[in-house]
């Protein structure tokens, strides 16, 4: 496995800009200060995260404004990102998918109210609800877990979703569920009687001219995409400036995250969807399709956005807008359109970083360009040990066994302190900072807040508690679940491996990005992964020598692995 440190090559960052012959007269005139702008902040951004590459359009109704290309393609043979460079889009496949649904609705051959097991009469989830529909699949509201990601066909991972339980009653919970649109896509391929990338390139990518998209990737691709970087440890939080090496390739077509595009072409699908449908030959999808595909059905989990039929719908500046992410193994993209303005930004990176910030940035610049305004302030680039207020965490907190942890606020750090040494925390989200290495590398370090501020702190299944804290000290649990406690890893790289912890009398899974849900008991061995109406579940066995061997996840088979 070859190790590449990104960082060394960002300070000669490369940089290249495409605009097309369209916009040429508009760039020169009146938008490059804003592209400017535009340059400095992706610029900020992929030195700040260590990105290996970033592509970026900006799209009006009339097309592609233009496309600003940063950094390297691969990293090894310092090939450049170009217009022409192609990453992995990931999500932004569904509303693809959807659309080919929808032309199909069109032509009375597919009804989204429908029992998806009248197309698929294998499809039937075990449910004491009503059957599922394509749309409650094309919603995320049909109570299905996300992922199936050990199995590597489309139509077995469709197939297999009929072994589940649904979490909750078809239409009532958002749960973003990538098996329903590998569901929704072999739902196309059965009333077309042809396969998904044949039919999404007939209907969708030949009518927009993107000739150079395709919607599966085989090892024939491979050569003609962006290499995608990953960090090297696949089991913890990353840390900015850690190593990174090549993704695990797979080869995929399916209805989910198949499609491979460049943000050139990718931009004249997003001038498509700001003008309702209408593509330059025709349309694609008609007012009403269109309709369907951009109403707000159901409320997300996320700040409040709705989403319609693959894709989200939410705001940006106040402004309605539409987009959609998208997270492949190495590579990250993002789509946005704001219509009332007419304009969208698409953006690729292939490793870390943050697509959606410069797509969202680049718009905020556009749009005060448009109206006329000055120019937004290029935000301050914060340094990953900067914390706005470090005050409220703070103090001695100490655990059940008089073990004890201190921080200290220092200007703008918050701080670990032992005896004489004072470790730098590292901002990893909300009330959650990464601490030193290696004592603290497997999980963030995350503090509560109570009423009257921060009351207790944990790491993993490690609990401390604060001045402030009032609860109980000494907790219990089942002497069976100590048998649980552990590190499971599949072969299969979406989600390789988790960690199961007991803290303060419960049990919790954490994944590897730090992310942490609580297990709930739901029969001997078996537990709900998250809160009332998840449909993820967790139950483990082959229990030997006091420890379980296997743990399976939502039908996943995961096995007691070495490390800690």
């Amino acid at each position: 496995m070859r190790v590449d440190r990104i960082a060394p090559l960002l300070p000669g960052l490369l940089f290249a800009v495409f605009s097309t012959p369209l916009a040429a007269q508009r760039d020169r005139l009146s938008l490059q200060p804003a592209f400017r702008l535009i340059d400095r902040y992706a610029e900020q951004v992929i030195r700040g995260a260590g990105t290996p590459g970033l592509s970026l359009a900006l799209v009006d109704r009339t097309g592609v404004l233009t496309v600003r290309s940063y950094g390297y393609a691969d990293v090894a043979r310092k090939t450049p990102v170009t217009p022409a460079t192609r990453f992995e889009i990931g999500s932004i496949s569904k509303s693809f998918t959807a659309i080919a649904l929808l032309q199909l609705r069109d032509e009375g051959r597919f009804d989204p109210s429908t029992p998806v097991r009248r197309y698929l009469p294998w499809f039937t989830p075990a449910s004491r609800w009503r059957p599922v529909t394509g749309h409650d699949l094309l919603t995320h509201t049909a109570g299905l877990p996300a992922d199936r990601d050990d199995i590597p066909s489309s139509r077995a991972q469709a197939y297999v979703a009929r072994e589940r339980t649904l979490g909750s009653a078809p239409g009532k919970r958002w749960a973003y569920s990538n098996i329903g649109f590998q569901v929704m896509g072999v739902v196309l391929e059965t009333l077309e009687h042809r396969r998904y990338p044949e039919i999404i390139q007939t209907r969708i990518l030949e009518p927009l001219g993107m000739a150079g998209t395709e919607a599966e990737f085989t090892h024939a691709t491979r050569p003609r995409l962006a290499v995608g970087y990953l960090p090297l440890h696949d089991d913890r939080p990353a840390r900015p400036g850690d190593p990174l090496v090549e993704g695990t390739w797979i080869e995929y077509a399916a209805g989910d995250g198949s499609i491979v595009a460049n943000s050139t072409e990718l931009g004249a699908y997003l001038t498509m969807l700001l003008n309702r449908g209408q593509g330059p030959r025709g349309r694609v999808l008609s007012d009403a399709g269109y309709s369907a595909l951009m109403t707000p059905y159901a409320l997300t989990e996320r700040g409040g956005d709705h989403y319609g039929y693959g894709m989200f719908l939410g705001t940006l500046d106040s402004l309605p807008a539409f987009w959609h992410s998208g997270g492949m193994i190495g590579y990250t993209s993002y789509l946005i359109g704001i219509p009332s303005l007419g304009i969208g930004a698409v953006a690729f990176v292939n490793g870390p970083g943050s697509p959606g910030d410069v797509a969202r940035f680049a718009l905020q610049v556009l749009a005060a360009e448009l109206r006329g305004d000055s120019l937004p302030e290029l935000p301050a680039a914060r340094l990953p040990w900067q914390v706005t207020d470090p005050a409220p965490y703070a103090g001695r907190f100490v655990a059940p066994s008089g073990d004890s942890l201190v921080f200290a606020a220092s200007g703008d750090s918050l701080l670990l302190v032992r005896g004489d040494r004072r470790d730098l925390l590292l901002r990893h989200g909300e009330d959650s900072f990464l601490g030193p290495t290696p004592e603290f590398s497997l999980y963030p370090i995350r503090f509560n807040r109570g009423p009257k501020g921060v009351t207790e702190v944990w790491y993993g299944g490690e609990w401390f508690a604060g001045e402030r804290y009032r609860g109980p000290r000494r907790f219990a649990e089942p002497k069976e679940w100590r048998a649980y406690i552990g590190h499971y890893r599949i072969m299969q790289p979406w989600e390789p491996n988790f960690r199961v912890v007991i803290r303060k009398g419960a049990l919790w899974w954490i994944g590897p990005e730090g992310n942490e849900e609580p297990l709930t008991p739901t029969g001997p061995g078996s537990f709900r992964v998250g809160e009332a109406g998840s449909p993820e579940t967790l139950r483990f066995d082959e229990i030997a020598d006091g420890q379980a061997l296997r743990a399976t996840l939502s039908g996943m088979a995961y096995y007691r692995f070495f490390t800690p």
